[in-house]
């Protein structure tokens, strides 16, 4: 077997040589270069989009997505504590330039796919320290990284990065023959009866119907509005989409996207939900709710319904939702699907210090629900 020299090249846009090695070898087949491209052009000046190629000892070559941001370090933090803070920190120890590893829209995952994982994550272990003092950023971080990459990101333990949890994502395992069945195996009689009572109230709205369509683009003034309402509701604001992000989706996700609406007896769409289909895995991204009814109707338990059904009838194995708004996805009895931060600031010195301050800032700690999860011992 021929041993290749291993190199990393930074870039601010994938070369087109590398457009195949993207295809073939992104571990998340939705991640390829047309949706790497759509982030960059739809999401205006809120992030710095970068790209390393990574090249093994095996002549494989991979892009990895890389964005920078400046990003207040408080935000994680109970209102008390942040408005104390922010109020006696400096902006400038508030708000710090990071390079996150990771994509700015969903959850992390490395270029490299099976034993190429491992050497990877080496090569990120071995530059991104250089990478992060030429760009002069503060700090790297590696963003919302699923659990099962754990061992394959073990080595940036032993380089100084601090892993602490980040807001979970929730799961369902679809074991069920149809929502009823899940109603009575996986609820309680007080929780089933509770979400009957809310089905009828919706129902004295009119019956929602629910579509699948294959792109939002011919629907975008309805459902842009239902997005920026939920916008709106959030505590916690990272990535703020645009138009032009909804209308690339269709195109760029190149047959992964479910898209789905819900209209009421006018034709009026009041919800939407964004999916991604990832073999047997439903990845429920994005809502849009329309809060002129939306707490009324039940517009979301109205949505999770039709979204469960149809998963369970095109015999998929999971659901997996967005994180935060925990209250109802504890009393859906869904998992908690842990999310992992892997933190480095550039100088050692704070880095040192950050071992024991970022314990303190991370922010699941301070929500009172995810303690109640029977998982909760996974988020660490």
């Amino acid at each position: 077997m021929n041993a290749h020299q291993p190199a990393v090249l930074f870039v601010s846009d994938i070369p087109d040589s590398h457009e195949h090695a993207i295809e073939e070898n992104s571990v998340n087949k939705h991640y390829q270069r047309p949706f790497y491209q759509l982030a960059q052009k739809s999401l205006g000046n809120q992030f710095e989009h970068r790209y390393l190629i990574l090249k093994t000892s095996h002549g494989k070559s991979y892009v990895q997505l890389l964005f920078l941001v400046n990003q207040n370090i408080f935000e994680g933090l109970a209102p008390v504590f942040r408005q104390l803070l922010t109020k006696w920190a400096p902006r400038r120890l508030s708000e710090i330039r990071m390079l996150m590893v990771g994509c700015p829209t969903g959850e992390g995952a490395l270029a490299g796919n099976g034993p190429d994982g491992h050497e990877i994550s080496q090569l990120l272990r071995e530059h991104l320290h250089r990478i992060a003092r030429e760009l002069k950023v503060s700090l790297i971080v590696f963003k919302d990284f699923p659990a099962s990459y754990r061992d394959i990101l073990s080595p940036l333990l032993s380089a100084s990065y601090i892993r602490i949890p980040s807001f979970p994502a929730c799961k369902i395992d679809l074991i069920y023959q149809d929502f009823e069945d899940y109603l009575k195996q996986a609820l309680s009689r007080n929780t089933r009866k509770d979400l009957y009572r809310k089905f009828r109230e919706a129902d004295r709205f009119g019956q929602f119907s629910m579509e699948v369509i294959e792109d939002f683009t011919p629907v975008l003034d309805e459902i842009y509005p239902l997005y920026c309402q939920v916008l709106a509701r959030s505590k916690f604001k990272f990535e703020i989409l645009t138009k032009d992000y909804f209308a690339g989706l269709g195109k760029a996700l190149g047959g992964s996207g479910r898209f789905f609406i819900w209209r009421d007896t006018s034709g009026k769409i009041v919800a939407f939900n964004l999916c991604v289909l990832e073999k047997k895995v439903l990845r429920d991204c994005y809502i849009g709710l329309d809060y002129q009814i939306a707490l009324a109707a039940h517009l979301y338990f109205v949505s999770f319904r039709d979204i469960i059904s149809w998963a369970i009838r095109h015999n998929l194995e999971q659901y997996y939702t967005s994180p935060l708004n925990y209250s109802s996805k504890l009393h859906l009895k869904m998992d908690l699907a842990p999310l992992d931060l892997y933190i480095r600031h550039v100088n050692p010195a704070i880095n040192f210090l950050c071992r024991y301050l970022m314990p303190a800032l991370e922010p699941t700690q301070y929500d009172p629900l995810l303690p109640k999860f029977q998982n909760y011992k996974d988020l660490r």
